[in-house]
């Protein structure tokens, strides 16, 4: 009959880690999505993730910037960063479904941990309850930022490896080789020293670990702790109940120690500074009266128990208008009264002397939902957001926990439990089909800041990304109503007010272009962005003198930026200060090594000042860097052919028309080197495909007609 039993929970096993991996398809619509939201910042424009050498990975924050950096927002995730470059080297390129599916298949691991991680922390009481948490965990649409943003992975790997902690110090806790025992325990460290480098809320799984054994292993009850702390106990009395828990107590102390050095090192890695935050980033933390900051966080603590309650309205992003400050009697108060309502119930449960089975699950997944929320919480430093749905996705599994043990007393009190175990399995299809279609509107930016208009109208932000997306698609005229509707609703969105002046700029009207950059660097002085930008408009207008202290204001505010070096580059250009651009430009391609327009220009100053060493020299430096690059090589194509080197200059040619078909310059130039070469077929054949590309081409034509009287 015990063999029988045996086969039989294996077999429901096997059954319940099939259905949670089916549940966590629901996020499977995201597998063909593009790069969206953060994803540009933290990885496409973040050489870290690409071909930047591996030891700055360790040196830059999450967004590849310097940790020593004024700007840097200390975020320290280096083997989420690596997980990134490792895509990018096994397809050679940025390809945004590779990245999106390694997040799905690390959420769908994730779930089946969780279904063991449960059993483990419930002491494999009661299985069922284990299920359908980890059941409800893999289909919470409180994920789909986590996991359809790439972004999010950070919290994926985080959750995997402090998952992976949990389980080593099980396997300590329950082992009887003292060997055996730390050596897990040392594991159960190691792995929450690399969770805490995928992301900062890591090292919380080692209080998670405390509380476990305290409470699971030990069997010593929240109330039992609170009589320890009255002065009832003799001496003596302590000291033997030190000698019966001293394994637990060595534990507790080991992971102690192992918390304090760990947070050490981190602020060590931060240069003991805390990252600063604008205050539309987190306008509560900012608030000088104690009392209504307090009241704005805990507001801000109902809405995301309230997301994780009722998943209904999703949002990129929860700042800058999306939830108005509380700044005198409100009716939203109440939702903060509720809240505490049902944590006062939570803790009448702890502190209680009923069911101690319930105390202790209870206890547990209120210890999973609230450790790793701290770091989010503003209770130790502010965070630069409002509110962020993907910090929910290991707080959640906490959340999913005590859903699961509150089912189960119904379930277990009711008169028709099947019915309610049904209605639980209606919840789990709905959330499964909210899954899917808030993970589809990730796929594309246009859906997502589309969808975040839905929630949140006056959210400035919302309506400059749609702008931004409007702006890059081309559309300049929705971009503008968007830029300005974002600046209507913030009047101090300096950010808006540079990519507005963008705009105008493009389209030559620099008056206007010059007040939207004075005004955004008027609100943020330190803005690098918008001073180069003036500097470009400037420098258009012919105000060379103004133009360059603009510039020099920009790197002042940023040294790190090719881009402003290469505006400079050009400034001098036109002022004939050869030099000095070429010094730019070489500075811009030291900084960025990919910088195509800096290497371009350069190569082709040092040809027009007949420095063709110089520039052949150039151009093959930059080879290394941008090898299929058309215009290096249609440059040097130029350089070999004008020094009668064509077979040399053909092969440049012909690589540069490979890269870019359809560059009509590239083909006349390729006829011109084959005219000089008396291959005249050849070159009749490159011209006729030069005005086949632009038939508006008076080069191509007339050397056509130049061929055509050579061969009468």
């Amino acid at each position: 009959m015990a063999q029988n039993k045996g086969k039989k929970h294996s077999s429901n096993s096997y059954l319940e880690i099939l259905v949670i991996v089916v549940a966590s398809m629901c996020f499977l619509v995201t597998h063909n999505g593009d790069f969206v939201f953060d994803d540009s910042e933290a990885i496409v424009n973040n050489q870290d993730t690409q071909m930047a050498p591996l030891h700055q990975i360790f040196q830059n924050d999450f967004w590849g910037t310097k940790l020593s950096s004024k700007y840097s927002h200390k975020s320290y995730r280096p083997l989420t960063i690596l997980s990134f470059r490792w895509n990018y080297i096994l397809r050679g390129k940025l390809n945004p479904p590779d990245f999106h599916k390694v997040n799905i298949l690390l959420h769908m691991i994730v779930s089946v941990m969780t279904l063991f991680i449960f059993n483990i922390l419930l002491n494999r009481k009661c299985p069922i309850i284990s299920f359908h948490a980890a059941l409800l965990f893999s289909v919470h649409p409180i994920h789909s930022e986590a996991v359809a943003g790439i972004v999010g992975r950070a919290d994926v790997l985080c959750s995997l490896f402090m998952w992976l902690s949990l389980f080593s110090y099980h396997k300590s806790v329950t082992s009887r080789s003292s060997m055996v025992q730390w050596s897990y325990l040392f594991l159960s460290i190691t792995s929450s020293s690399i969770s805490m480098l995928c992301k900062e809320i890591g090292i919380t799984v080692l209080g998670i670990c405390i509380i476990y054994d305290v409470l699971m292993v030990n069997k010593i009850l929240p109330k039992h702790l609170l009589s320890f702390l009255k002065p009832k106990y003799t001496c003596q009395e302590m000291k033997r109940l030190m000698e019966t828990k001293y394994q637990c107590f060595t534990r507790c102390m080991v992971l102690i120690v192992a918390s304090l050095l760990l947070l050490w090192t981190r602020f060590k890695i931060m240069g003991f500074s805390k990252p600063e935050f604008k205050s539309i980033d987190n306008p509560a933390s900012l608030l000088d009266n104690t009392v209504l900051r307090i009241i704005n966080y805990h507001y801000i603590y109902a809405l995301n128990m309230w997301l994780l309650l009722c998943p209904l309205w999703l949002c990129f992003d929860w700042s800058m208008g999306c939830i108005p400050l509380i700044l005198e009697a409100d009716m939203r108060i109440i939702l903060v009264l509720i809240m505490w309502l049902f944590f006062g119930a939570l803790m009448m449960i702890i502190f209680s002397d009923s069911d101690p089975q319930l105390v202790r699950f209870t206890t547990m997944g209120v210890a999973l939902m609230l450790l790793p929320f701290l770091p989010a919480s503003n209770l130790f430093f502010p965070v630069g957001f409002v509110i962020a749905e993907r910090v929910l996705y290991v707080p959640s599994a906490g959340f999913c926990l005590l859903v699961a043990i509150g089912l189960n007393r119904v379930i277990a009190s009711v008169k028709y439990p099947k019915a309610v175990l049904a209605s639980f399995y209606v919840l789990i299809i709905v959330f499964f089909a909210r899954s899917w279609t808030r993970s589809n509107q990730w796929n594309t930016e246009s859906s997502l800041f589309q969808s975040g208009l839905n929630v949140c109208p006056l959210n400035a932000k919302v309506h400059y990304n749609i702008g931004k997306n409007a702006a890059d698609k081309g559309n300049k005229d929705h971009a503008k109503i968007e830029y300005q509707e974002a600046i209507r609703l913030n009047p101090n969105y300096s950010q808006a007010m540079n990519n507005l002046g963008n705009l105008y700029k493009d389209e030559k009207n620099y008056d206007m272009a010059e007040k939207l950059f004075r005004q955004a660097i008027t609100l943020q002085n330190d803005f690098a962005a918008a001073w180069m930008n003036l500097g470009i408009v400037l420098s258009a207008m012919k105000r060379y003198t103004e133009a360059e202290m603009s510039y020099s204001s920009a790197i002042a505010h940023r040294n790190m930026y090719p881009d402003c070096y290469y505006n400079l580059g050009l400034l001098h250009l036109a002022t004939k200060q050869h030099e000095s651009a070429l010094k730019n430009w070489k500075i811009a391609t030291q900084q960025k090594p990919h910088h195509r327009q800096a290497w371009t220009n350069m190569v082709i100053l040092f040809e027009n000042l007949g420095m063709k060493v110089e520039a052949l020299n150039a151009a093959r430096q930059a080879l290394r860097f941008i090898p299929n690059d058309p215009s290096i090589h249609f440059n040097i194509g130029n350089i070999l052919g004008k020094d009668g080197d064509f077979q040399q200059a053909e092969l440049h040619f012909k690589t540069a028309i490979s890269a870019n078909p359809n560059n009509s310059i590239y083909h006349t130039n390729l006829g011109v080197l084959y005219h000089r070469w008396n291959r005249y077929e050849d070159a009749e054949v490159m011209y006729r495909k030069a005005l086949q590309l632009n038939p508006s081409s008076s080069i191509a034509r007339g050397n056509l007609k130049k061929l055509k009287i050579l061969k009468l």
